[in-house]
């Protein structure tokens, strides 16, 4: 048996030459006739163009290759009508709903399995629907000789439905057979201890499932209300929540059903980051805007009282403030009178970024501590008084609780601080399953796996599909597995060596599918956390460089607003020399002047808001300025 998806991709290799041909682009199905037609290999264009290998002209289909007998064994589909027909029909299996007669949904197929040797079509996998399991979401469908494939839907028997449920019968038939091999009271001795086998199983399932739901339940709890920060997309391709809606309880059950729970526990958890962190950096975005508009006392008054993200130095090397300190009011009149005022409110900008971030992961950190530990809890509370079934050995070769000893409560928080809880759940499972079922393995045949339902896989050594998961075993599944000698593959997968082995297996597989699905959800928070802190250095140093840029706009704004405007007092530079009087204009050499002195700002307060009106006889200075116009000089000369 062949999975439709799993030959794409394969090289078609004739045996003549020993050459590759050519790769398998798709699979071209003859709906009426229920299997494959052919692999195509081009799609081609105008006038059914498309290149296809036949179906009968397959010699071989292998792991990695698929053999034909020479080139010319690959077609056209203007060469074969029945081919060129399927093609133009451009009616696909995939993503169509199976119903049965009487309007049960099978789910929508997936993917469609096919027998390597005849090309007929064996069954189909399909997502959702009543069978799918709920660990995957999928379901196998056993396709009918009298299938009937519509436009939107195919049509199936309701027999289907029937050999899709689990019907055991080769435990039950052993277990009576060696019932009806021993005395009465050996009987009622063998019905004791299969009682209470079953009495211990349904004990730890209950406790598994229980811890399962409790750790759900807390999840659900914690996503609901909050927002996705990702698109959440199940495997079958449904999407259950888009980027940037809020989570209801309906988005949190979907997401549990098709197992991605955990996923959107990470996603609520970077939506709560983004959502605080773009809070954050509104507030200061909108208070910066405010600050770059208004007047020096303006920013000093911002940058006042908040947290420095930077060092602030002067040109000779000594230090204004530094980075985590508290801007103090003597600090902000040092650097205005430095001119580094509009750095001071830059790094108080970056320093309430930086909080913001600091506030916003506390918050998100206490919230998912809150469910990581009350899963541990749980989980330590389900090992303690059970013996362990095996060894638990941390990274460094300390054996925490070694099999066959109870489990205390010690040794829960020692697994739990070495990372080992989930494997110190698994090995309670199994002893306590093991303990009870001891006394009654009962040897297992291929034939008692009929009427089961397949948990894994099982391949041949060629890599066909035996059995897939989900697929109910058929007395035809077990002769091939008896050809193959796969007969052990197949109870295995179906429901192990023994009664005690099945149970101690599913229940130690749902133990340690709980633990590890709680570290998943905790490395995937930490993940988060760890991608949401680079974002925020990212987007800091982003805000930082937008706000140099506005900062730069806005003095280029000022400047263009001082030219040809007379300053209200004496502009000096470092050197006292003069740049500008006492009511001369502001020109483009004094703005060059000024800026290569650092004394920019300084003449920029310094312009005049009146409207001027300036006599250059009458109300001329005493010393014309360096950076004068050449005609106010003139004017004082005479």
């Amino acid at each position: 048996m062949i999975k439709g998806k799993e030959i794409l991709g394969r090289n078609i290799v004739a045996l003549s030459t020993g050459e590759k041909v050519d790769t398998v682009r798709d699979v071209v199905f003859d709906h009426q006739g229920n299997q494959v037609l052919a692999l195509l290999v081009d799609e081609g264009g105008w006038f059914r163009a498309a290149k296809a290998v036949p179906f009968d002209r397959i010699r071989s289909i292998g792991e990695d290759a698929v053999m034909i007998g020479s080139p010319a064994d690959v077609t056209s589909s203007r060469d074969d009508a029945r081919l060129g027909d399927a093609l133009e029909s451009k009616t696909s299996l995939i993503g169509m709903t199976l119903l049965t007669t009487d309007g049960q949904n099978l789910g929508r197929i997936a993917d469609v399995y096919f027998d390597e040797h005849t090309g007929a079509v064996v069954g189909y996998e399909a997502t959702g629907g009543l069978f799918a399991d709920l660990s995957s979401g999928r379901a196998f469908v056993p396709a009918p000789s009298d299938v009937q494939i519509g436009t939107d839907a195919a049509i199936v028997p309701l027999s289907v439905a029937a050999a899709m449920k689990e019907n055991p019968g080769g435990i039950r038939g052993a277990l009576k057979s060696v019932g009806s091999a021993v005395t009465g009271s050996v009987q009622q001795a063998s019905d004791s201890v299969r009682e209470g086998v079953q009495s211990a199983t349904d004990s730890v399932k209950g406790a598994v499932q229980n811890a399962t739901e409790a750790a759900n339940e807390r999840q659900q709890e914690y996503v609901v209300g909050k927002v996705s920060n990702s698109e959440i997309v199940a495997d079958d391709g449904t999407v259950i929540i888009k980027k940037g809606e809020t989570i209801t309880p309906l988005h949190a059950e979907v997401a549990e059903w098709h197992g991605k729970l955990p996923a959107l526990a990470a996603a609520a958890t970077g939506g709560m980051i983004a959502g605080a962190v773009g809070q954050a950096t509104h507030s200061v975005r909108g208070a910066y805007e405010d600050m770059a508009s208004a007047t020096k006392e303006r920013q000093k008054e911002y940058a006042i009282g908040k947290t420095a993200g930077a060092d602030i130095v002067l040109d000779d090397g000594s230090v204004i403030v530094k980075k985590g300190e508290v801007i103090t009011g003597p600090q902000a009149d040092a650097a205005e009178k430095a001119g580094k005022l509009t750095a001071l409110a830059t790094a108080a900008t970056g320093g309430a970024i930086a909080n913001a971030y600091d506030d916003a992961r506390e918050r998100v950190q206490d919230s998912y501590e809150d469910v990581k530990d009350a899963a541990a809890d749980k989980q330590k509370a389900y090992v303690v008084g059970k013996v362990a079934g095996s060894n638990v050995v941390a990274d460094n070769g300390e054996v925490i609780v070694a099999k066959g000893v109870t489990i205390t409560s010690h040794q829960a928080d020692r697994a739990e601080q070495t990372g080992k809880l989930a494997a110190l759940t698994a090995a309670a499972t199994t002893g306590a399953v093991t303990g009870a079922g001891s006394h009654n393995a009962v040897p297992l045949t291929a034939s008692d796996t009929v009427g089961r339902r397949v948990k894994a896989d099982v391949r041949a050594p060629n890599g066909s599909l035996l059995a897939v998961q989900g697929q109910i075993v058929t007395p035809e599944i077990v002769a091939r597995a008896e050809s193959l000698g796969l007969e052990q593959q197949l109870i295995d997968a179906t429901i192990g060596q023994s009664v005690g082995d099945s149970v101690a297996d599913a229940t130690a597989g749902a133990g340690a599918a709980l633990a590890s699905g709680v570290a998943s959800v905790s490395e995937g928070a930490s993940n988060l956390l760890s991608r949401a802190k680079n974002w925020l250095n990212e987007k800091r140093e982003e805000t930082e460089a937008a706000f140099k840029d506005r900062e730069e706009e806005f003095r280029e704004q000022r400047i263009r607003d001082a030219l040809g405007r007379p300053v209200t007092r004496v502009i000096l530079a470092p050197d006292d020399s003069v740049i500008l009087n006492v009511g001369e204009v502001v020109t483009n050499k004094a703005i060059d002047t000024a800026r290569a002195h650092n004394v920019l700002d300084m003449l920029l307060d310094s312009v005049s808001k009146d409207a001027p009106n300036i006599d250059p006889v009458a109300s001329r200075p005493n010393e014309s300025g360096q950076a004068a116009l050449d005609s106010q000089g003139e004017v004082k000369s005479e």
